[in-house]
């Protein structure tokens, strides 16, 4: 059996009146910076398709959620959480390598045993290999020192730094962690998919000018934790729906709480959502079009689920082979013998 559990990082805009009064920005400046760096609309559309995530059948007396939801409830002007992670919990890796290749789904058909379950077959590792892709994203302070418009933000004692990462940053990893846990302690694969979004049109900020903007993004990690098959599932899929995927743009790499990161049956993604298709980037609020993604995102993850459990399934044949046929025949009573 596997599951899924969505991560929304950038999904709040909460901020402790302590943190807020030390902010030298003016309101309508606070609520830019929020639009820039944050999205509910996204975690709506998101809890949307997650809704219907508790499939019936207990294992242990408990149900399994197939699609859990895990979210940050503050702004990223608090405390960055993958910002934390990178910097705080990952200290000295290694280097990074670009992927090479296209987009996964771009191109056409790749034939027979092709997806996360057909790599598992074909190859007899997870998805048939990892992805060549940035070993981790690029690093990011754990609390943002300047706003996207350049403005100095924040002079925190090292003291009061820890004390925003502890009630902030640090209880939303340790429900990631804790969510990821308890699945994987159930058996089967569990998949984590970051959910992030970006605007149709670069920010005077950003520094990648691209236009136009592929309308999603699939991120991969080194390694096992995301299969090729995984990523090329994914993108095909997309495409599938009349969606345009690129891989690694506009954010590279895919997220995993550190100490389960070493786990074989913990994969993950990160998927980019451009903010046109459920969103009116003018108002900032949900458009007609965020029904019909969160109903897509359903049937993508739906599909995932179906791929895992396929894998799950190949793993488990292959770890219990069918005993071959006996080839001692035993001979039948002749006439008069036996009852």
């Amino acid at each position: 059996m596997a599951s899924v559990v969505v991560n929304v990082p950038y999904g709040g805009l909460f901020m402790p009146p302590a943190v807020a009064k030390r902010l030298p920005l003016k309101q309508e400046e606070v609520g830019w910076e929020n639009f820039r760096l944050a999205d509910p609309c996204l975690l709506n559309v998101v809890a949307r398709a997650c809704e219907a995530g508790t499939v019936e059948g207990p294992l242990g007396g408990k149900e399994i959620p197939r699609r859990t939801l895990v979210s940050y409830a503050f702004s990223p002007l608090v405390a960055d959480p993958l910002g934390y992670l990178a910097a705080e919990l990952s200290p000295g890796r290694g280097g990074e390598a670009e992927r090479e290749g296209s987009a996964p789904g771009a191109g056409g058909g790749t034939g027979k045993g092709t997806g996360t379950a057909g790599g598992e077959a074909r190859d007899g590792a997870p998805g048939g290999g990892a992805a060549k892709a940035r070993t981790l994203p690029p690093r990011a302070p754990a609390i943002i020192p300047r706003s996207t418009g350049d403005v100095p933000l924040f002079g925190w004692s090292d003291r009061e730094r820890e004390i925003i990462l502890k009630k902030s940053a640090v209880p939303y990893l340790e429900e990631l962690r804790d969510r990821c846990g308890e699945l994987l302690d159930r058996g089967g694969l569990v998949l984590l998919v970051t959910a992030r979004s970006y605007a149709s049109a670069p920010w005077d900020f950003e520094s990648d000018r691209r236009y136009p903007r592929p309308q999603l993004g699939i991120g991969t990690r080194d390694g096992t934790m995301t299969p090729r098959g995984l990523a090329e599932f994914v993108g095909r899929t997309f495409r599938a729906f009349g969606l345009w995927p690129e891989l690694d743009w506009p954010h590279s790499g895919a997220w995993a709480p550190p100490e389960l990161a070493s786990c074989p049956r913990l994969l993950c993604c990160t998927v980019s959502f451009r903010r046109d298709l459920y969103m009116d980037e003018r108002t900032g609020r949900l458009s007609e079009r965020s029904e019909g993604l969160s109903r897509l995102l359903r049937t993508v993850l739906g599909l995932l689920e179906n791929q895992l459990d396929e894998v799950v399934r190949i793993r488990y044949r292959r770890r219990h082979p069918p005993k071959p046929p006996s080839m001692i025949i035993k001979a039948s009573p002749g006439p008069g013998q036996g009852s």
